[in-house]
């Protein structure tokens, strides 16, 4: 009995240890520019575009469960991308490294209607003048797998606002003249909240998803490893991670798009010293190991 009672407080413990690894580990996302392209009618200046994508990403980060690559860094992968994609005529939809997903964001809905009487005059499809209205503002969340560009999510997040004695003024372009402003105004409310519900969309989505980053090199000598997660993405000296290998990958027929893999596992790691963007590692089993296998957590 006792046997038994040391050997379900070892497992309790091990188990205890992985949750807490778990948690803090952070995905390593990528978040695309909005797509503002059914509304270009609406003149949004390029600061209140860029201004708007920066509280998605805030808002993300915020949650601690993500490390948000640098918009900088997304920029010059989509070029590559596109420049990858012309050349060999392959689809690199979603393929963006070293994040493990990417978010891509739509503008669906961006209105203000007149809500009541006031009357006032239409102008570009709003009721200027009214003396009450409603905003409505919707993103459409898509989410990818970087590794196989599977579309994991597409779903719609809506925010509504309304405001009695609201005046959007003379014209549509005195809306987007002071940020600040136009936050607190019913379109700058329902604004926020559509990123609020965006952001709780992916949370829920990615929450179900396994943490994995790559071996980024292997010095067979010292047998040290280096991988490509580091203190932004939440690893901690001291973690401890399983390492398979693809040894099959499965493509679907038609679109030529990864659908599938098998794997096998090669080892196990223990991290020894964190930077940054980059972890080293000590091997606990296994005897060799290639750049691009896969680091999990265990048992994932």
């Amino acid at each position: 009995m006792k046997r038994v009672a040391v050997a379900l407080l070892c497992a309790a413990l091990l188990a205890s240890l992985a949750v807490g690894q778990e948690k803090h580990l952070k995905m390593r996302l990528a978040v695309a520019p909005m797509d503002w392209s059914s509304f270009e009618s609406w003149n949004v200046p390029a600061g209140f575009q860029t201004a708007i994508y920066e509280k998605l990403v805030k808002k993300l980060v915020d949650t601690g469960k993500f490390t948000v690559l640098e918009r900088e860094a997304l920029d010059a992968l989509l070029k590559e991308q596109a420049i990858k994609e012309e050349n060999t005529g392959q689809s690199q939809k979603g393929k963006i490294t070293p994040a493990q997903a990417l978010v891509q964001g739509k503008v669906s809905d961006f209105e203000v209607n007149e809500r009541g009487g006031g009357g006032g005059v239409s102008v570009g499809g709003v009721r200027v003048g009214a003396s009450a209205s409603q905003a409505k503002v919707g993103i459409n969340v898509r989410l990818f797998d970087v590794d196989t560009s599977e579309v994991l999510l597409t779903e719609t997040a809506t925010g509504t606002s309304a405001a009695g004695g609201f005046r959007i003024g003379a014209n549509i372009g005195s809306a987007f003249t002071d940020f600040d402003a136009f936050q607190q105004s019913p379109l700058g409310k329902a604004t926020t909240t559509a990123i609020d519900k965006a952001v709780e969309i992916i949370v829920k989505k990615l929450d179900k998803r396994p943490w994995t980053c790559k071996v980024a090199d292997f010095d067979a000598s010292s047998k040290e490893v280096a991988i490509n997660a580091g203190s932004d993405s939440g690893v901690l000296v001291g973690d401890v991670f399983d390492v398979v290998r693809v040894t099959r990958v499965i493509k679907d027929p038609d679109t030529g798009n990864v659908i599938g893999t098998r794997t096998q596992k090669v080892g196990s790691l223990k991290v020894t010293s964190v930077d940054k963007k980059l972890s080293f590692c000590t091997i606990v089993d296994g005897a060799t190991f290639e750049v691009g296998d896969i680091v999990s957590e265990p048992g994932k």
